[in-house]
């Protein structure tokens, strides 16, 4: 999924405030003021590296389905498709993960907390596995192409719900109303383009 440097600018606040809000970690101003800017430049590093690594991949798959126009030009399979099964073939041999899942938040969460471990007035207050198990699900939560979905999410939960949002109970909620949406929008592309690919009437 490519996003944007606006989309990993988001992200990486709304990481900011779900950690601040965590209880795990705590940062000092008293020790340096622009300490959140340090957090969030971290956060946003790692997740930018994250992307650049995909963006090589990218380009690497398709430098390699261009070496061989001779046998693109003899497939019944469109490029693209073929970019994608090589750019998939390149991240398994070079150990990358590429899907959306919690496997790929939690590797990158991984990374985001070693990041954050050599930011000066962040003091831990957890254990590294929960920090690492609350950034994950935020990086997971929040990690969409879509930033509307997001946001009507976000707006949803804030109205609907008493806590302070990005708090661990918002949160929750979050995933709740998110995990529902999901599942509407799934049924209803089932519903609108059945197995037999003939649009239904409504």
């Amino acid at each position: 999924m490519k996003l944007s440097s606006n989309q990993l600018e988001r992200i990486a606040d709304r990481i900011l405030r779900v950690l601040k809000l965590s209880g795990y970690v705590e940062l000092d101003a008293s020790i340096d003021e622009r300490v959140d800017e340090r957090v969030v430049d971290a956060i946003l590093n790692v997740l930018e590296d994250d992307s650049r690594t995909e963006d090589r991949l990218s380009r690497e798959a398709e430098r390699l389905v261009d070496q061989q126009k001779d046998v693109v030009s003899k497939s019944d399979r469109p490029r693209e498709e073929l970019v994608q099964e090589v750019k998939a073939r390149l991240a398994k041999s070079k150990r990358v993960m590429l899907d959306e899942g919690p496997e790929r938040a939690d590797l990158i969460a991984e990374k985001m907390l070693k990041a954050l471990w050599r930011v000066e007035a962040l003091e831990f207050f957890g254990e590294d596995r929960k920090i690492q198990n609350c950034l994950a699900h935020a990086i997971y939560r929040f990690r969409m192409e879509d930033d509307r979905i997001v946001d009507a999410i976000e707006r949803l939960v804030s109205r609907k719900v008493q806590e302070e949002a990005y708090s661990p109970k918002w949160c929750q909620m979050y995933d709740r109303y998110f995990a529902e949406a999901r599942l509407r929008m799934e049924q209803k592309r089932e519903d609108v383009v059945p197995v037999s690919g003939v649009p239904v009437e409504a």
